[in-house]
């Protein structure tokens, strides 16, 4: 080794920084929060993992977002008095987004085009979003109390969305070859493993997860997709048919009583089958219903009965009161805004219940962001399903058409379960920042799909799917 004048002091002033950082982290974790100290250490590993590979953190990030961990000290305190922290799944991903908008900068040859049916939509309705938020505060209703308005609300509700919106950005244009693109795939199936295997007993440790049936949601449509293929080998096709009736079971059987769970499932189920085969669709149709029949007496207790006594019926009410938002409030009352005008005077009003959330995606989106927001929020679902669903019919067989499948499966699943809960836009009332740990998996897997197309080579041109004028 050359141990020259030179490299001698380069080593010392290393050296001298290492000490110097060592004292002054040892003097910070003296006096600070374990919790920030713990976050420091963590940082510093996550940009070691990022300077070695930003696909490594990436499919590290989608291995741990659905686990609630890591929340951190009260940071904002909403209308409700009770104070709320932030979990590594925004934290995490906060960090990623970053990165990848200073290496977008820095190396602008290394982009990757991810324009789809989800861009343009995705775009304007953030920006939508901005406007809502300021539009709230100028003209906000004056017999409405701004006691329950929180700015901190207004801006984590905003940014819930922004990084819903990244998570699929990086999620689309990050992965770089089939390696990092196959091991994210598996990645993202595993929360939906985790929680069957959970469900079942098969599992026994218990970790701070929540989504339920919703989140095993992309590893039955994956599996269901497999069972489709003829190109799949026999074993995958007979271990995913195992893994598919077991989800059935616990879905359908344990957990008749969530409504959500076994409706995005058979909607899901349904939308693949319409893509892969019509024959088979129409096949499903019949069974379903056949099943419904000699299951009546069973859905009558379980689920009309059961809801009945657990007040889910409010959610038509609060849909109601939803569509009077819209009507008197056209442009919306403001993202994060729902609690403030539903807990004077208009619940009383309309005859609404006096929640302090809507319970539902798009009744959300109605009071809070009018017809125009949730027009737009509608725009991405459609027009991304739209696009998985021609380039799953421009694709070749094999590993990434079937994930484009169980995409455009998971997302027509939870977009009709949404309408019955807040399961794609996480509400702040509804411990949304709790609920973005899972509700973040839909828009991973929409990004990797479009990775997947990516990669896979296909042209990813949506100007057929356009007006004349509106080509990307």
């Amino acid at each position: 080794m050359d141990w020259s004048p030179e490299r001698l002091a380069a080593l010392s002033k290393g050296l001298v920084l290492i000490i110097i950082g060592g004292i002054v982290f040892g003097i910070f974790a003296v006096y600070a929060n374990l919790y920030y100290v713990a976050a420091i250490v963590g940082g510093v590993s996550v940009a070691l993992l990022v300077a070695w590979k930003f696909e490594a953190t990436l499919l590290v990030y989608i291995l741990v977002a659905f686990v609630c961990w890591g929340r951190t000290p009260d940071l904002a305190t909403g209308g409700s008095g009770a104070g709320k922290g932030v979990f590594v799944s925004e934290i995490l991903l906060s960090f990623l987004l970053m990165i990848y908008v200073i290496r977008r900068l820095l190396a602008p040859s290394a982009r990757h085009k991810v324009a789809c049916g989800f861009t343009v939509p995705i775009v304007v309705y953030l920006a939508f979003s901005i406007w809502n938020v300021a539009h709230s505060y100028v003209f906000w209703d004056e017999n409405v109390s701004r006691e329950y308005q929180h700015f901190a609300v207004n801006l984590i509700e905003l940014a819930l969305r922004f990084l819903s919106a990244g998570a699929f950005l990086i999620a689309a244009a990050v992965p770089s070859d089939r390696r990092w693109l196959r091991w994210m795939t598996a990645a993202v199936l595993v929360p939906g493993i985790y929680d069957l295997g959970r469900a079942t007993g098969v599992i026994p440790l218990h970790l701070p997860v929540f989504g339920g049936a919703l989140l095993q949601l992309p590893l039955y449509c994956y599996t269901f997709a497999v069972c489709l293929d003829s190109s799949a080998r026999l074993w995958q096709r007979i271990v995913c048919g195992f893994t598919l009736a077991l989800g059935i079971f616990v879905v359908l059987i344990k957990g008749i009583t969530w409504v959500s769970g076994w409706y995005a499932l058979f909607v899901s189920m349904l939308a693949v089958t319409f893509l892969v085969s019509k024959k088979v669709f129409l096949t499903l149709i019949a069974i379903l219903v056949v099943a419904l029949v000699v299951l009546m007496p069973v859905f009558q207790d379980s689920v009309v009965k059961y809801s009945a006594e657990e007040g889910d019926y409010d959610r038509f009410a609060l849909m109601s009161g939803a569509i009077k938002y819209a009507a008197k409030f056209p442009l919306g009352v403001g993202i994060g805004n729902y609690r403030s005008y539903n807990s004077f005077h208009y619940g009383e009003e309309w005859g609404t219940t006096r929640y302090t959330f809507a319970h539902g995606t798009y009744s959300q989106h109605l009071a809070e962001m009018g017809f125009p927001g949730t027009i737009l929020f509608l725009w991405i679902l459609i027009s991304g399903f739209r696009w998985l669903s021609k380039m799953y019919h421009e694709m070749k067989p094999g590993e990434s058409k079937r994930f484009v499948l169980c995409a455009a499966g998971q997302l027509a699943g939870i977009s009709l379960a949404a309408s019955i809960g807040d399961y794609i836009i996480p509400a702040y009332h509804n411990g949304g920042l709790q609920s973005f740990s899972w509700t973040v998996y839909s828009w991973l897997i929409w990004g990797l799909a479009v990775a997947h197309v990516r990669v896979s080579g296909v042209t990813m041109d949506i100007s057929k799917s356009m007006p004349e004028g509106r080509n990307l």
